[in-house]
Parts: structure tokens; C-alpha cells; sequence
């Protein structure tokens, strides 16, 4: 994967940089968080990865004109940053479940989080005004997604539940004096941000659909099926209208708007736009297996056992 090869090594050393931090934790406090890190550990296998929040800095790097060592501090504080905002997702998500130590951990990673900005950016710089925006867009997609319909009304709010990963690009460009460029990455940063939780509604289209939290995919099946806002979708519902209806390819089409957005970065921001490209084949490559399935049970029995056994 050309957005992720060449940037193993230097992951590699944000990652042992993170693990030293932590390990500076007070006793009870170093474990929890060391072993948490080690669920997002991106060069291990079976963890859960968040590619654009580790990579985003490099993937930047040649744009801004970075040193090495700044852009991997900046990895290690999306790392902390990612780590915070997991553990205060966890505890919205079920508050009874939340550990006693589960708050406390996610304030001393925060503050590790934003030391790091501080040590490049003192309390009168432009910088903070983006940490407080891009909060703030955080705070509001996940306050408001219960009674929002973000992928019809509003689709870039899908992605804000990710906001704060564009302090990356806030960071760098202060960092180089080139403010003026904040604008457009970010626009890119949010269209892949945007995409990435379409996959994401995807695959957890059950799982939200049982917890009650918003999801685009239901959200779609709920207008096409003129369901009314009071009732959501039953899960049979929504298999039919991805099997007979389609509705995966209304993911795949916007995420290929997207994708048609993002060309004029393909040179600026290489990593980014080859990211979204696999994002936008999964998607693609989903609903065309989708409707050839359907296909294949239109021909008929014969045609789709031929299909699978020959």
C-alpha cells in the first residue's frame, strides 16, 4: 500500500515514542493505558487501525516542508489524541459499563496530547483557535447524531466525529507559516473523513442499528422505505434493501463524489488521495458484488449454483 509502505519505520518510532510516554504514568494508571495503545498498534496484526489519524502527519511532511522529528511528534499526539477520544466515546456509549480508572486515564493522556501542541504553540497562537473549532465540530456531531440526519442534510458532520485529527494540518502549516493552506486541506481531510464513515456505516450498520446510534446506511433505508422518523428500519429490512435494492451503491456513489473532489490534491497531498482511493474501491467493489449476487439469483438456481461450484 503505497499510502502506508514507506512510512512503517518512522510509525514504527512514533509508536516506541508513545509507549515511553505512557510508561512514565503513575503506577496504577501505566498498564491500562500501554495495554490500550497496544489495540491501535498499526504494524500489529489484529488491532484496530486508524491509518488517517497515525498517518496524516507524513503524508503532509513533503507539503509542508517538515523535519522528521516535528512530524513525528505530531504522529505521537494523534496517537494520544485518538487514544482520549476512544475512551470518551467508550464512556457516552456506556456509561454504567466505564471502568473507575477509565476517566482518569483518558485526562492524563489528554494532557500528554496537548503538551505536545504546547511545546510548539504558546497560548496566544492561531493554533488553539483551531483546536477549539475543531472540538467543537466533534462536540457537536457526537451530541447531535441521535437527533440529526447528517447524510441527508448535512454529510460532512459524518465526519466530525474525527475532527480533531485535522490538528495535524493546523499544526503544520503554522509551523511553516503558510496558514493560507488550512482552508483546502481541510476540505480534503473532511471528504476523506466523510467517506471513511460511509465504509465504517457499512460494516456496522447492525451493530449501530442495535445500539441506536446514527448510521448512514440506515439512514438511506429509512428514506427509501419511507419509514417514518419515529420507527427505524428492522434488520430484515435493511438486508433486503441492500440485496434487492441497491442501497449500497448510494455509498459507493458518494464516495466517488468525493474521490472526484479530492483529484486536485493528487500531486499535493499524494498519501491522502491514494488512502481514499482504497476506501472508495472497498465501497465500489462491495455494491458490485452486492448486485452481481442479485443477478445471479435472477437467472435463477441453476445459473448461481454453477456460479459458486463451477
Amino acid at each position: 500500500m503505497k499510502w502506508l509502505s514507506p512510512y512503517e519505520h518512522e510509525l514504527h518510532l512514533a509508536f516506541t515514542e508513545a509507549e515511553a510516554i505512557l510508561a512514565t504514568f503513575p503506577e496504577s494508571f501505566r498498564k491500562p493505558a500501554l495495554d490500550y495503545l497496544d489495540k491501535f498498534h498499526v504494524l500489529k496484526e489484529n488491532r484496530s487501525k486508524n491509518y488517517i489519524c497515525y498517518l496524516l502527519p507524513f503524508w503532509l511532511q513533503e507539503h509542508a516542508g517538515l523535519a522528521s522529528g516535528d512530524v513525528r511528534r505530531f504522529a505521537v499526539a494523534n496517537i494520544f489524541g485518538m487514544m482520549y477520544y476512544h475512551l470518551i466515546d467508550a464512556c457516552m456509549d456506556e456509561p454504567e459499563a466505564v471502568m473507575a480508572q477509565q476517566l482518569p486515564l483518558a485526562e492524563f493522556i489528554h494532557l500528554e496530547f496537548v503538551q505536545i501542541y504546547s511545546g510548539y504553540f504558546p497560548g496566544g497562537s492561531p493554533f488553539w483557535t483551531y483546536f477549539k473549532k475543531y472540538v467543537s465540530q466533534w462536540a457537536e456531531a457526537v451530541s447531535g447524531e441521535k437527533t440529526s440526519d447528517f447524510y441527508h442534510d448535512d454529510p460532512v458532520r459524518m465526519g466530525h466525529k474525527a475532527a480533531p485529527v485535522k490538528l495535524t494540518v493546523a499544526g503544520s502549516m503554522l509551523l511553516v507559516n503558510r496558514e493560507a493552506d488550512i482552508p483546502r486541506l481541510e476540505e480534503a481531510v473532511d471528504n476523506v473523513l466523510v467517506t471513511l464513515q460511509l465504509l465504517d456505516d457499512w460494516q456496522d450498520w447492525e451493530k449501530d442499528l442495535n445500539e441506536g446510534s446514527y448510521n448512514a446506511l440506515v439512514s438511506i433505508v429509512q428514506s427509501e422505505l419511507k419509514i417514518p422518523r419515529e420507527r427505524r428500519p428492522a434488520p430484515e429490512e435493511i438486508r433486503q434493501a441492500i440485496t434487492v435494492q441497491s442501497v449500497l451503491a448510494n455509498l459507493a456513489e458518494h464516495a466517488e463524489r468525493n474521490h472526484e473532489s479530492l483529484v486536485k490534491y493528487r500531486t499535493l497531498v499524494p498519501g491522502l488521495y491514494q488512502f481514499h482511493e482504497s476506501l472508495r474501491d472497498n465501497l465500489k467493489e462491495g455494491a458490485i458484488e452486492i448486485e452481481n449476487e442479485r443477478n445471479l439469483l435472477q437467472r435463477g438456481g441453476l445459473g448461481y449454483w454453477l456460479s459458486k461450484n463451477m
